[in-house]
């Protein structure tokens, strides 16, 4: 399968519990499936855990070619047999995908993030000792699909205390004056709560507090959130009398962290999230109203899917019992996502909105309308 970056480069290797697929009978069958298949997973991972040796040693000398070489390679061999771990083994398959994808997405890219890429690189190795050491599991689909679900919960906490952190250094530089300096740590801090985006509807009154565009609010003076320090930055060029929508916006995003916190996730709630959410990035979102005064779209587009894509990773337990064809649809349907957002990535991060055609936009809408589709019927299955 194709993997590629869903935002910023140097922000791959933090955007997702990425995994993809699915199984054939879901874990009733996991014991055949382990005893089958066995044999394929422990010559598949030691292999792979060759690699990647050779891989830290290139990291280490911080050598593009070599990581671009290896990081096909690797890609490769998991291709090989990652059908078969995510039959026998599916949640130890997306710790595996979690650290591969980003590895995969350097050897696409002229810009390598070195210490990021060695993080990832050793993350991989432990996702796969604990593969070569899983036993098939006993739990029941339903077991699995709650404890995958858990996953995404974690997930979500983990993207918060990020956008925690990322929006108080943003808020930071704005206070500061800096405009430039505002502007790059606006993009990163937008990444994460884009990828959170699927159970915005979670937050209350806290999401249009934070994420309100100017269009959505019915008393312009009462307006907060990154967009309006985003009219300030690109349109204004000015922060003057911003400090105090600064001290806003993070006090708002630190009490959208203690929520989060908080939450207990059900299946059916995340998927409909998801599902609302490409809808609405197709028929809106892709319209440019997102990111009005940056055009930074793409990076916003490109986290929604990944947050989604997550949430389809958080129900393959039941995808994988009742309906395969739907799996592999939502499969193709995000590799295709991935691999069209990957043509938009230069010098490391997504071209302006600006910077693209009508039947650009036009092919990003409807693959982002077949997404939604394809969400909206997993809903049957929960």
């Amino acid at each position: 399968m194709f993997k590629s970056t869903v935002a910023l480069l140097a922000l791959s290797s933090v955007l997702a519990l990425s995994a993809c697929g699915n199984s054939s009978n879901g874990t009733n069958n996991g014991t055949n499936n382990a005893a089958s298949g066995s044999g394929v997973i422990q010559d598949g991972t030691s292999k792979m855990l060759e690699q990647i040796k050779q891989l830290q040693d290139v990291i280490a000398k911080q050598d593009a070619d070599g990581v671009k070489e290896l990081g096909k390679t690797i890609n490769d061999t998991w291709l090989s047999y990652e059908n078969t771990v995510r039959q026998t083994f599916p949640l130890e398959y997306t710790d595996v995908e979690k650290y591969e994808m980003p590895i995969f997405s350097a050897s696409a890219y002229d810009k390598i993030d070195f210490a990021a890429l060695a993080q990832n690189a050793q993350g991989l190795i432990d996702a796969l000792t604990t593969l070569q050491n899983a036993k098939p599991s006993t739990a029941s689909s339903s077991e699995l699909l709650l404890e995958a679900v858990k996953k995404y919960e974690q997930y979500v906490v983990d993207q918060t205390d990020k956008l925690t952190a990322q929006t108080q250094v943003f808020v930071d530089a704005v206070k500061a004056g800096d405009i430039d300096a505002a502007k790059a740590e606006y993009v990163k801090a937008r990444v994460f709560y884009e990828s959170i985006e699927p159970i915005a509807e979670s937050f209350g009154d806290l999401d249009p507090k934070i994420d309100a565009r100017l269009a959505d609010v019915d008393d312009p003076s009462a307006w907060t959130g990154f967009h309006e320090i985003e009219k300030a930055l690109w349109v204004d060029n000015s922060l003057a009398g911003q400090a105090a929508f600064a001290d806003q916006l993070i006090a708002d995003v630190k009490a959208l962290q203690a929520e989060v916190g908080k939450l207990t996730l059900e299946p059916k709630t995340v998927v409909a999230g998801a599902m609302e959410l490409l809808n609405e990035a197709a028929t809106s979102k892709i319209t440019g109203e997102e990111e009005l005064y940056s055009h930074i779209d793409l990076v916003d587009l490109a986290a929604n899917v990944d947050g989604s894509k997550t949430v389809y990773l958080s129900i393959i337990p039941a995808l994988n019992e009742n309906n395969n064809e739907l799996a592999d649809k939502l499969d193709s349907a995000f590799q295709s996502m991935e691999q069209l957002l990957a043509g938009y990535v230069k010098e490391g991060q997504y071209v302006l909105y600006t910077e693209l055609t009508t039947e650009q936009i036009r092919e990003i809408s409807d693959q982002l309308g077949t997404l939604s589709d394809l969400m909206s019927q997993t809903a049957a299955i929960l």
